[in-house]
C-alpha cells in the first residue's frame, strides 16, 4: 500500500505543485543562497518557475536539487524566457541525476533509437510560437509513429527493461508530447542529457 501510495504521489506530483507551493520552496532555499533565488526571479515570474519545475515532475524528474536548478534558470534567462525550452536547459544540467535514474549497475543505458527519416519527420513538424511548442504532425504519421513505439515498447517491457528513448535535444520535448497521452510512463531522454561515464546501448530502433 505504502508503495502504491508513492507512485500515486509521484505521478500527480506536477498537479500538487501550485504557486503557493513553490513560493514555500523558494523561501526555504532563500536562507542559505539568497542570491540563487534573488538572480532566477529577477527574469521570471513565480508562474514561470512553476511552470518548470511541474514541467520536470510530469516526467518524474527530481526538483530536490532546487538550488542547482534555479542557477540554471538564472544563467538561461538571458537566452530565453519561455518555460519549456527553460525545462531543456535545466534537464542537461540534471544529467548526472538522471542517468542515475536508468543506469544499470554497469552504467549501462538500455534505449530505444530512432530510425533517422522519422526523427527528421518529427523535427520538420515542429513549430514554436508566443504560446509555445507545437507538432505539426499530420494524424497518419502520428498514428505510425506512436504504433512503432508501441512495438519497440513491448519488447523492453519483456526483457524487464525500462522503456526510454533517445533522440536529439530538438525533438525530445515533441517527441515527449506525442507520446504522453498513450505512454505516461514512457521516458524520453536526449543526448544532452547522457552524463560522462554513462554507456549507451541502443537495443532497438522505431521506424516507421
Amino acid at each position: 500500500m505504502a508503495t502504491q501510495m508513492t507512485e500515486l504521489l509521484r505521478a500527480r506530483a506536477a498537479e500538487l505543485l501550485g504557486r503557493q507551493e513553490v513560493q514555500a520552496l523558494l523561501d526555504l532555499i532563500k536562507r542559505a543562497k539568497p542570491v540563487v533565488v534573488k538572480e532566477a526571479t529577477a527574469e521570471l515570474t513565480l508562474g514561470d518557475i512553476q511552470k518548470v519545475l511541474c514541467n520536470l515532475l510530469s516526467e518524474r524528474v527530481s526538483i530536490r536539487d532546487l538550488s542547482r536548478i534555479l542557477e540554471c534558470l538564472a544563467d538561461s534567462t538571458p537566452i530565453t524566457k519561455d518555460p519549456d525550452l527553460l525545462t531543456e536547459f535545466v534537464r542537461v544540467r540534471l544529467a548526472p541525476n538522471i542517468c542515475e535514474e536508468y543506469v544499470n549497475n554497469d552504467r549501462v543505458l538500455n534505449v530505444i533509437s530512432l530510425d533517422p527519416e522519422l526523427e527528421r519527420m518529427v523535427k520538420q513538424a515542429i513549430h514554436r510560437d508566443s504560446v509555445g511548442l507545437h507538432l505539426n504532425l499530420d494524424p497518419q504519421s502520428g498514428q505510425l509513429l506512436l504504433a512503432s513505439l508501441a512495438k519497440e515498447i513491448e519488447m523492453m517491457r519483456e526483457r524487464g527493461l525500462q522503456p526510454i528513448v533517445l533522440t536529439s535535444p530538438e525533438v525530445r520535448p515533441a517527441l515527449r508530447r506525442l507520446a504522453e497521452r498513450s505512454f505516461p510512463a514512457l521516458v524520453v531522454l536526449s543526448w544532452n542529457e547522457i552524463a560522462p561515464g554513462v554507456n549507451v546501448n541502443s537495443l532497438t530502433m522505431a521506424c516507421l
